[in-house]
């Protein structure tokens, strides 16, 4: 039992850092409208995707390598009556045709992956000019070796870049312009059904789930708390 698995199995929405709420910010930065190409890669049970197209009537392709994961997807469309389809992809073999997408998000995902292979496909897929958002963890300075390997087989991350490894990720994966924010800003206006959701986690439970699902759930929200100030995200924009 792996950490995706459990997210898959428990239909975990919005477990990236920020949650849906700073996709939105980021989004918003955006000029989208119903004519641009977005990919969604590990669109997980397809909250940003759904998103993406009741906001803006856009053009979504949703994928995931777990098939859990787009199951519950292309259930949340089902149930939304919405016109997308998520698929299996694998983002470091991408079936997609060159410059195919104007935008392409990445919602803790690459970690997860041989980043360089990763990030090359992004670029061969994404239209020259088009854009990058990534969500995405690094090491903070005060991480040890040691600690960098508790956290690297619990999540099975291949590697735990700090901000400027990453930076040079993109760089030589071809990107002209990387752009990386630490902060951002949130905003808040009241108390709505919509802004809990913004901030909140979803879940959408499989049928059986194995009761060691809930221990490594405990295991994760253990090690949250241990490395809060060890591991943290960076905000990556990225021109192709």
């Amino acid at each position: 039992m792996k950490y995706m698995d459990m997210l898959a199995l428990l239909g975990v929405g919005g477990a990236h850092p920020g949650g849906l709420h700073l996709t939105k910010q980021l989004l918003e930065k955006e000029e989208i409208n119903r004519d641009t190409s977005i990919l969604d890669i590990g669109c997980g049970t397809g909250q940003t995707s759904a998103y993406l197209y009741c906001r803006y009537g856009c053009e979504i392709t949703a994928c995931d390598i777990n098939a859990t994961m787009v199951q519950k997807a292309n259930k949340r469309f089902e149930q939304l009556k919405l016109p997308c389809k998520a698929t299996i992809e694998d983002i470091e073999d991408l079936s997609f045709d060159n410059e195919s997408f104007d935008i392409i998000l990445l919602e803790s995902v690459a970690a997860f992956t041989n980043i360089s292979s990763s990030l090359k496909e992004c670029k061969r897929v994404l239209k020259k000019g088009g854009i990058i958002l990534a969500i995405e963890t690094v090491k903070e300075p005060q991480m040890t070796e040691q600690d960098e390997r508790l956290v690297s087989e619990f999540y099975h991350f291949q590697s735990i870049p700090n901000e400027l490894e990453w930076v040079e990720y993109w760089k030589k994966a071809g990107f002209s312009t990387v752009v990386s924010r630490r902060e951002y800003k949130v905003e808040v206006e009241g108390e709505d059904e919509e802004q809990n959701i913004d901030f909140g986690t979803e879940f959408d439970l499989s049928d059986e789930i194995p009761s060691n699902v809930y221990d490594l759930l405990d295991d994760h929200e253990r090690l949250t708390k241990k490395y809060q100030n060890l591991l943290g995200f960076r905000i990556f924009r990225c021109i192709s």
